[in-house]
């Protein structure tokens, strides 16, 4: 299957089964398999007559999320680092987010926000990455909050509450013309100006490769049902030492 249609697919079968899987999960606790030293489980193949059939392999993380690897070109490793990325952000756990992006950006990125933003008219005098870090934190809540809101048929107040329960990462497609090189190189084309310098050198000279992924982000929310939480964007992963780290 072409990209596309697997992004599809995915999402149609994630509609059509999770109304099904959620209510289990509701009722019952899920038994994780056994958790390899490398944090997630063997390779699970959903039978061929589930409703997950068509949503191919996947591993568990110690989570309880499920990670699939758009092919096996995609190291399990980095579809956990994005597991733990967003599992700091539904646990609102700051150091735990800071553990899973890229250190030298965190340092640099902090020293902005402190230097430049915080001087901002109508900002915190000390605006710092835990701010950053609550306005993400906030957003995704916020999001999931109005689209519980529009679709429940009754009126009730959302806290936005979630638990991840699915991230797929695969290869972008680029636009005709576009190298992977140069779709990483407009990445951090922003940051130039941010960290006054040419920030894509800096980290592509400093870390054993950059992986650009697109990743989708399901969660079961306070409805009992499965949404998504980010749904077809780009990110770029840096691999150093055997970690993945992210920006942002």
């Amino acid at each position: 299957m072409k990209f596309r249609k697997l992004a599809a697919a995915f999402s149609a079968c994630i509609l059509a089964a999770c109304c099904t899987s959620c209510e289990k999960n509701n009722e019952e606790s899920v038994s994780l398999p056994e958790i390899g030293e490398n944090g997630v489980s063997d390779l699970i193949s959903p039978a061929a007559d589930s409703d997950e059939y068509e949503l191919g392999q996947y591993y568990y993380s110690t989570n309880g999320t499920k990670l699939y690897c758009g092919d096996e070109t995609v190291p399990v490793e980095a579809v956990l680092a994005l597991d733990n990325y967003f599992l700091s952000f539904q646990n609102n756990d700051f150091e735990g987010y800071k553990s899973t992006i890229y250190p030298d950006y965190a340092e640099r990125y902090e020293t902005y926000l402190r230097d430049v933003y915080s001087k901002e008219e109508g900002v915190d005098d000390d605006y710092s990455l835990k701010n950053s870090f609550d306005l993400r934190y906030n957003m995704i809540r916020d999001t999931l909050k109005d689209t519980l809101t529009y679709e429940s048929d009754e009126e009730k107040k959302f806290t936005g509450d979630y638990k991840l329960t699915r991230i797929r990462a695969e290869h972008p497609v680029y636009e005709e013309g576009v190298t992977e090189e140069a779709f990483i190189q407009s990445f951090f084309e922003s940051y130039k100006d941010v960290f006054e310098t040419d920030y894509y050198e800096f980290v592509n000279n400093n870390v054993d490769r950059l992986l650009p992924l697109t990743m989708f982000v399901m969660a079961s929310a306070e409805d009992g049902n499965e949404h998504k939480i980010v749904s077809e964007a780009n990110i770029i992963l840096a691999e150093k030492d055997g970690k993945y780290y992210t920006f942002g």
